[in-house]
């Protein structure tokens, strides 16, 4: 990581103060429908167990898992609410301090200025509201989990320790550079944002002096070149969302064989030939989708930290 890199995170990681209350009833809202969610895949365990082994449908058993399962998303909708008023805030902040220095500052026209704060506060307004929240969920929700699943099975607890720690690693591969193609693209937004501004301005002369065809012409180099730095952009997104996709189909694909050769009674260990504990299974084979949620989320949202960091490289010498 470049000292740019690192003094742009630092600045962006002292923002946070700035809606620290918000964030911590966030991370609160998040721990707590995350514990509903545990809950209600024992509870359906249960119902599901008692049902196949014994015959017996307990309505009692299934109220309680939908009742916990209602409670993981109410408490999921407060918690991202919190996350969206701490955007909110700190961006508001940073516009407000923003906006004086390019008032005074004589080189930037009233035009380049706002496409400027536009732009910025476009880029720095989801890695404050999605990249934080879901980097904070997910090391307050996959630890506990991945303990959960170590106390009742240390192996399906093992595959997913794998995938916690392969999955940040990639993520740290795939943006070595895409900084970089992100404040290219920045420069390319603003500065032909404000040629077709101009143009569009002065659509009436383009008209009566003829100039209508080398204007467009002229308009459409500068499409394409935008076209083609967005494109550049989203094919890194892309990509990291498809490697994070084939760990998490392998992992759980690697959980459900394990648990399906166990409860058929054909692995070795202590309870080879014995058949498993059906309960068990399907109470961590539904669990192990879910271990993953925030790390998708997270993984989805490294797009908006690579958007930030090149905007906060950017914003710096300005507000210095």
């Amino acid at each position: 990581m470049g000292s740019k890199e690192k003094s742009a995170s630092r600045w962006l990681n002292k923002k946070i103060a700035a809606a620290k209350g918000a964030y911590v009833a966030a991370s609160v809202f998040t721990v707590v429908s995350a514990a509903c969610f545990v809950a209600f895949c024992w509870y359906l365990s249960g119902f599901a167990a008692l049902w196949v082994d014994e015959g017996l449908v307990l309505p009692r058993i299934l109220l309680c898992a939908l009742l916990f399962l209602t409670g993981r998303y109410i408490f999921a909708y407060f918690a991202s609410l919190f996350n969206y008023k701490a955007g909110n805030t700190i961006v508001s902040k940073i516009k407000k301090k923003l906006y004086p220095v390019l008032l005074n500052d004589s080189h930037a026209d009233s035009v380049s200025a706002t496409l400027f704060v536009t732009r910025v506060s476009d880029d720095l307004k989801p890695y404050f509201a999605f990249f934080i929240p879901y980097a904070l969920a997910s090391v307050l929700v996959s630890i506990p989990l991945l303990v959960v699943c170590f106390w009742f099975e240390k192996w399906v607890g093992l595959v997913l320790l794998v995938s916690l720690l392969v999955i940040p690693m990639q993520m740290i591969v795939i943006g070595i550079g895409a900084e970089e193609l992100h404040k290219k693209h920045i420069h390319i937004f603003l500065k032909y944002s404000a040629v077709f501004y101009n143009r569009l301005q002065t659509i009436a002369e383009i008209v009566n002096l003829d100039n209508f065809k080398p204007q467009y012409r002229f308009l459409s180099e500068k499409s394409k070149a935008v076209n083609d730095a967005t494109i550049s952009v989203m094919r890194i997104a892309i990509l990291s969302s498809a490697v994070l996709e084939l760990f998490v189909t392998i992992a759980i694909a690697a959980i459900a064989i394990y648990l399906g050769m166990s409860l058929l009674g054909i692995m070795t260990g202590p309870d080879y030939g014995k058949g498993y504990d059906f309960r068990v299974a399907l109470f961590l084979l539904t669990l192990a989708p879910y271990f993953f949620f925030y790390l998708r989320k997270f993984v989805s949202a490294y797009h908006d930290r690579n958007k930030a960091l090149a905007s906060a490289k950017l914003l710096i010498p300005v507000l210095d």
